[in-house]
């Protein structure tokens, strides 16, 4: 989404974007994968998740906000697009955190927004790692053909 406002695209969205999803800051997760290789007991598994859980319309609305207070501009072909969804598509998608956050006292440090408002910055400071994605591999939509 965050390229799309750059390159003055839509912003897609499944269905009426009413789907969730489980979101945690980048740096959270690799500190929590970290805590796993230190201290996870070989042979177990465990959830790293955040237990926060937005609908993707929702979380839009939160990227367009957050461009918007940092003076980003966004097109006007940059909307909002509701288009159809895939075929076995997910509604929701969660994790029970509970093992971990028990077993290994680790929880996610970074306030949603303030990670959010991080990954903007992170994106608009390192543009050219969006030029250097393969287009052919990430405008492609797949699984729409049964």
């Amino acid at each position: 989404m965050i390229s799309n406002i750059f390159n003055k695209k839509p912003l897609p969205i499944y269905a009426k974007g009413a789907n969730s999803r489980e979101w945690i800051y980048v740096e959270d997760h690799c500190e929590a994968l970290f805590k796993l290789y230190l201290k996870g007991k070989i042979g177990e598994s465990y959830n790293v998740g955040s237990g926060l859980n937005l609908k993707n319309i929702d979380l839009v609305k939160l990227i367009l906000n957050v461009c918007k207070t940092m003076h980003i501009k966004i097109d006007k072909k940059t909307k909002i697009k509701f288009v159809t969804d895939r075929p076995g598509h997910d509604f929701r998608y969660a994790l029970n955190n509970k093992k971990i956050f028990k077993n290994l006292k680790w929880r996610p440090k970074k306030k949603f927004m303030e990670g959010l408002k991080e990954t903007v910055i992170w994106y608009v400071n390192n543009k050219n790692f969006l030029k250097k994605i393969s287009k052919k591999n990430y405008e492609k939509r797949i699984g729409l053909k049964i």
